[in-house]
């Protein structure tokens, strides 16, 4: 397998960095200069590797979006296809397993962007709706006889608790919210027990 070029791994490294800027700063404070510092690279390189400021939001939405899909496929090869949803929710909300906070936190910052950058929408939206997709999955295996508007409520609401967690994360909430908002995914997901 051929080495990745040292353009590609320089391009990972300032997505990386512009990530972490957008996680703490949003996406108007992720400034070029404390993108660079964070890479440790000079400014211009920027503009090198990730082109000019709406070609770097392209680069970090489409970085954005393949880091949820390495994350969805890690949940695929978890799960088995005889997951019930107790098995979903205690894998998402497992300590050891899960996204990256700062994949949540850039992507609620690039969907603010959206109506400036209609470009961004479908591919954000493809994105949100490959996890609906494979929650849902789970779901209708579990509970065949629910009615589909059930199903696509529960799927909702454990997928809106899923990215509230996320989303919390820069407050550093007590522990014990990790723990409450799994039972209320927990709750909703009994909620389609007997349904089989």
């Amino acid at each position: 397998m051929p080495r990745p070029s040292l353009k590609d791994q320089r391009s990972h490294e300032i997505l990386d960095a512009y990530l972490t800027c957008v996680a703490r700063f949003g996406l108007e404070g992720a400034t070029q200069a404390r993108i660079a510092d964070e890479a440790g690279v000079k400014r211009p390189l920027l503009r090198h590797y990730l082109g000019n400021k709406d070609e770097m939001i392209t680069a970090l939405a489409d970085y954005v979006i393949s880091g949820f899909a390495t994350s969805l496929d890690g949940l695929r090869h978890v799960l088995p296809e005889t997951a019930t949803p107790s098995d979903l929710v205690d894998t998402l909300f497992s300590e050891d397993v899960g996204t990256d906070p700062r994949l949540m936190l850039t992507y609620q910052a690039l969907v603010t962007t959206v109506p400036d950058r209609p470009d961004l929408r479908q591919g954000l939206t493809d994105s949100l709706t490959e996890f609906f997709d494979v929650v849902e999955a789970i779901l209708r295996r579990a509970a065949p006889m629910a009615p589909d508007a059930s199903i696509r409520a529960v799927t909702q609401g454990i997928s809106a608790i899923f990215v509230s967690m996320d989303a919390l994360s820069p407050l550093e909430p007590p522990e014990a919210w990790r723990a409450e908002l799994k039972l209320a995914a927990s709750l909703l997901a009994s909620t389609l027990e007997g349904k089989s």
